[in-house]
């Protein structure tokens, strides 16, 4: 399992994005689900990046991920919603910043 907070360009916390992997036991996991999470105590002034993060959030869509290559796509059911190259997600047309605190839990 992989745990990031979630900020937009200028540095606002927008929540958190969880990734687990389908095969825990594999040292680099290839596919898996993701779940997001938005702050509730001070909501983001980018109100286009909220709106996407909360709609995904409270999506009834599953939501996957899969390495491709050199990065990870994104998938709520069957449709392509984004990828994660590097510590940048982008998810419908929004661009964020992912900061990995897996290892700080």
């Amino acid at each position: 399992m992989h745990y990031f907070s979630l900020h937009t360009q200028d540095g606002s916390h927008l929540g958190f994005f969880v990734m687990i992997a389908d095969d825990e036991t594999q040292s680099q996991p290839q596919s898996g689900r993701f779940t997001l999470k938005l702050q509730s105590e001070k909501p983001s002034e980018n109100q286009a990046a909220a709106q996407v993060v909360s709609a995904l959030a409270e999506s009834d869509e599953p939501l996957y991920w899969r390495v491709e290559k050199d990065h990870v796509e994104l998938f709520a059911g069957s449709e392509n919603i984004g990828s994660i190259r590097n510590e940048y997600l982008t998810l419908s047309g929004c661009h964020l910043i992912l900061n990995d605190l897996t290892g700080m839990i």
